[in-house]
């Protein structure tokens, strides 16, 4: 008899099958027994014994769900998270092991590599990214600079931000790699650009800036030049628009991530700050009825990010991955000229801050007012809107002073710098920045609140400004001596005070415990290391024990060490 191959390998494949799972059988079951039992053993070793307790914090105030073991008693970590302002996280390591992480504060400390250079970063700010903090309502179109909310939802110009924004910028400039730049069009005539046929666009030589720029001018169609860029966001550029003729600039941005969405940049002549409505949004700038020119840095991620928070679509870091930048359009009747397209442009956002300090200074006073209500303290009367602040002075002039040494020496920055120093020795109840401790020691009031309450990181701020104009003025020059006398009668109550804010387990904010006969106001672990960071700094150019001793000391503050008990 002769087996069909079909039928043999039916027979054979059937055996197979009915081995393997007999085998799979036996053996899975032993398996399964075995890690049953282990699981169990393991299990009831670890449960043993536990059994749950409740904890009564400070005797019945607080009750809390805990386990205890033998004597020892586990408590929560959320409970303990909030009752000791401490963090925790549970980290994964490299051989993939699970650990928890336990930190006193996330804030880092920055250890000096040698002397302070003022001519170099300002302290960690190269890691500041002002522009993008919530409070800040937009970056304006008119002068380039941060509008603030916080102490106004409707925005205003705050000088420490402004400072902050330049001194950031004029660091990363220091630090990261030189930007990728394209010049899109130098009054040569792009021949990119797509003109409908009702629109015209020439070159034209132009009295107020001396060269030759591109007139344009369209209707309803916009004058465009196609740019597709992914990975440049910066664009800078001269325009000239008139108030009268409702023109504008659009930047187009594509969301490739949702369904292609497109978004539109305006740039308009309007006093509004921004607006937007639908997928247009809108940042205003002050045009006169003439066509006066204005250079523009944008950086059109953070303008379609504040839009988006305006229209509460996203308060989150905007991804860049996400966007592709499309078109540059042209609509009404302008001037165009010097548009570059780069991934950055920090420089040109240092002398934005630089400018707005030179054009806004009150030259009488030599401050920066602060137009806005600033509330301390219940029992401090409100600082009401004119206030000057020994830190915005201060960060002022470290900018005006790298602005001073990075344009070769213009004096218009160092003039600007000096005129701020005239606060620095005025008492703040008459306007000025200065306090005196115990009617003894002269202090630079971060808030010239009457009675003064001595801020810490706003006084050292002023400092390091002071020691900044010092240096990078002229050597022996009067506003290098005017501003060393006025840093070194600083540092003098610094070593002086500096014990005062010491409250065994962490700094103080400030001095209101002693001046006000309340509650020390004990600083958050973030401005406990902005303290720390500080000295740090001011120990490099004065090695006085004080400074040292007091910055190693908060050091192990933020560790977990206490200072010791009787």
């Amino acid at each position: 008899m002769r087996l069909n191959i079909r039928t043999l390998f039916l027979v054979l494949s059937t055996f197979i099958i009915i081995c393997t799972v007999s085998l799979w059988s036996n053996c899975s079951n032993q398996t399964f027994d075995t890690f049953s039992k282990n699981i169990k053993s393991n299990y009831e070793s670890l449960v043993q014994n536990i059994k749950p307790i409740d904890c009564l914090i400070n005797g019945n105030s607080v009750h809390v769900d805990c386990l205890i073991k033998n004597s020892t008693v586990y408590i929560p970590f959320s409970f303990l998270k909030n009752y000791f302002e401490v963090y925790g996280k549970i980290i994964e390591t490299d051989d993939n092991k699970k650990k928890f992480h336990w930190s006193h504060s996330y804030s880092k400390i920055y250890h000096q590599n040698g002397k302070y250079d003022s001519r170099g970063v300002f302290t960690n700010f190269q890691n500041y990214k002002v522009e993008e903090r919530d409070r800040v309502k937009c970056v304006s179109a008119s002068e380039g600079v941060p509008v603030s909310t916080q102490w106004n939802p409707h925005g205003y110009y705050y000088p420490t931000q402004i400072a902050q924004f330049g001194l950031s910028h004029y660091s990363k400039n220091l630090t990261l790699p030189s930007p990728k730049r394209k010049i899109l069009e130098n009054g040569q005539l792009n021949p990119l650009w797509n003109v409908p046929e009702t629109s015209k666009i020439q070159i034209a030589f132009n009295a107020q800036v001396n060269s030759n720029v591109i007139d344009f001018f369209s209707t309803d169609k916009p004058i465009s030049l196609k740019i597709d860029s992914k990975e440049e966001f910066f664009l800078s550029f001269d325009v000239a628009l008139s108030l009268s003729t409702r023109s504008s600039i659009v930047v187009t941005i594509k969301d490739m991530k949702e369904q292609n969405e497109v978004w539109n940049l305006h740039y308009i002549c309007s006093r509004t700050f921004i607006f937007a409505k639908g997928h247009n949004i809108y940042h205003g700038m002050h045009c006169s009825r003439e066509f006066g020119w204005k250079k523009l840095t944008r950086n059109v991620l953070i303008d379609l990010q504040k839009g988006l928070h305006m229209l509460k679509k996203t308060t989150t870091k905007i991804f860049r991955s996400k966007y592709k930048l499309c078109d540059f359009k042209l609509y009404g009747v302008g001037f165009l000229d010097n548009l570059t397209l780069s991934s950055s442009d920090h420089i040109s956002q240092f002398y934005a801050a630089a400018h707005w300090f030179n054009k806004h200074q009150d030259k009488e006073s030599g401050g920066w007012i602060n137009p806005v209500t600033r509330k301390i303290s219940p029992v401090i009367k409100s600082l009401k809107p004119g206030w000057l602040s020994a830190m915005g002075q201060g960060q002022a002039i470290s900018l005006l002073s790298r602005a001073f040494h990075h344009s070769g020496g213009n004096e218009v920055y160092l003039n600007t710098a000096r005129t701020a120093l005239k606060p620095f020795k005025i008492p703040s109840k008459n306007g000025g920045v200065l306090s005196k401790f115990m009617n003894l020691h002269p202090w630079y009031d971060e808030y010239p609140t009457v009675p003064p309450i001595f801020i810490l990181n706003g006084f050292m701020y002023s400092l390091i400004g002071l020691y900044d104009l010092f240096s990078l003025a002229p050597n022996g020059s009067e506003v290098s001596q005017e501003a060393y006398a006025l840093w070194r009668q600083g540092m003098t109550s610094l070593k002086n005070l500096l014990p005062l804010f010491d409250m065994g387990s962490r700094s103080a904010y400030d001095l209101r415990h002693v001046t006000l006969d309340i509650a020390p106001n004990i600083a958050r672990w973030d401005y406990h290391a902005t303290h720390i960071n500080q000295l740090l700094l001011l120990a490099t150019l004065d090695n006085a024990t004080v400074i040292q001793t007091t910055a190693k000391r908060w050091i192990g503050y933020m560790n977990g060490a206490r200072a010791s008990h009787n």
